[in-house]
């Protein structure tokens, strides 16, 4: 379930960087922010699957995190 928050998260912040606009470039721009944004978010959940404490103390183990972790930034 946290995974899930930090998903609806980026789409969020993606939105809150790139406004709502009916310019040709927005969308396309908001894709890229909220990529790089899931991205950022997988590579820093693969690094704390290093640590098996850090997960213990979110109550995750490392089978839970690395199939998220291991996603491409395109699929949700």
């Amino acid at each position: 379930m946290p995974i899930e928050l930090a998903e609806r998260s980026s789409h969020s912040v993606g939105r809150s960087i790139l406004p709502e606009t009916r310019s040709i470039l927005a969308a396309p721009l908001r894709t890229i922010a909220v990529w790089f944004l899931r991205s950022a978010q997988r590579r820093a959940l693969r690094d704390l699957a290093q640590e098996p404490r850090l997960l213990r103390d979110i109550g995750l183990t490392p089978d839970q995190v690395l199939p998220e972790a291991n996603k491409p930034f395109w699929r949700r």
